[in-house]
């Protein structure tokens, strides 16, 4: 589930390159009230600014601006054709459940999934247990550069695995599912913990490895700050049920207990994936 709140996109702003935000944010208003809406006391944010530099001689800014607050709702169709949309800005609602829980849960993996699965839960007062199967982002760094200077990899702290995910040390482009509306939820998290603020509104977002690194670490650090915990080198191995229910997992670390489990295990972890498979789980 998600709760939204309302706004509008006013897109094809074009300003010369040393133009402020606040000239886009103008334009943006004038644009609003030709079709009688009064943004007056709303909030102005850039959503996106691109390069348009098909004249070499003048290159400008393409800006869409976002504006959101106590706006009227218009329908569609009176908003065609004036460069102006509507905006819907979602975000986890975390429903409490009202049945007891026996035990821990466990989240399986720390890439994007695994870590705004337990970070959600543990803002949300649950101590999620966070295993993982390769090491810390430090520890990454240390494996990678040995695989690069020896050709020794180790399987389960390399690029593929470790905190973050595989993500971690990729390029850092942000561009998956652009039009999805968790998208600036997401990006907003990124900068609250420490991305800079301009992938919000790029057209093109990117972190890097330096910074994504310092984001993840963040990220882990406020799960354990609120209670939960993050177990490294921890392979997942098979769950046990009893009733149906989930008791507990097996790890390469000994068993543990649980009442959840959420499992974010990345394409990569093919072992895992087959021992679902074995036992006809749907994924």
């Amino acid at each position: 589930m998600s709760y939204s709140t309302h706004g509008y996109i006013v897109n094809n702003i074009t300003l010369p390159i040393n133009a402020s935000h606040k000239e886009a944010f103008t334009i943006a208003t004038k644009k609003l009230a030709s079709v009688g809406i009064n943004s007056k006391d709303c909030e102005f944010s850039i959503y996106k600014r691109s390069v348009d530099a098909r004249k070499k001689n003048d290159i400008k800014f393409v800006y869409s601006v976002l504006v959101s607050g106590n706006l009227p709702i218009l329908p569609q169709e009176r908003l065609k054709g004036l460069g102006i949309s509507s905006y819907r800005y979602s975000a986890p609602e975390f429903k409490h459940g009202d049945e007891k829980l026996d035990g821990s849960i466990v989240v399986v993996g720390s890439g994007p999934c695994g870590l705004f699965a337990a970070l959600l839960l543990a803002e949300n007062g649950y101590k999620p247990i966070l295993i993982e199967r390769g090491g810390s982002v430090k520890e990454r760094n240390e494996r990678i550069e040995k695989f690069k200077q020896t050709r020794v990899l180790d399987s389960d702290t390399n690029i593929q695995f470790g905190a973050g995910g595989a993500g971690t040390f990729s390029d850092g482009k942000l561009v998956t599912r652009v039009n999805d509306s968790m998208s600036t939820y997401v990006l907003k998290r990124f900068v609250e913990f420490g991305a800079p603020e301009e992938i919000l509104y790029l057209a093109k977002p990117h972190i890097g490895t330096d910074i994504l690194s310092l984001v993840v670490d963040r990220m882990i650090s406020r799960v354990v700050e609120l209670g939960g915990k993050i177990m490294y080198h921890t392979r997942f191995i098979d769950y046990r049920t009893s009733a149906n229910k989930i008791t507990g997992i097996y790890t390469n670390n000994g068993v543990i207990d649980c009442s959840a489990l959420v499992l974010a295990i990345g394409h990569s972890a093919r072992d895992t994936g087959r021992m679902l498979a074995s036992k006809n789980i749907e994924i």
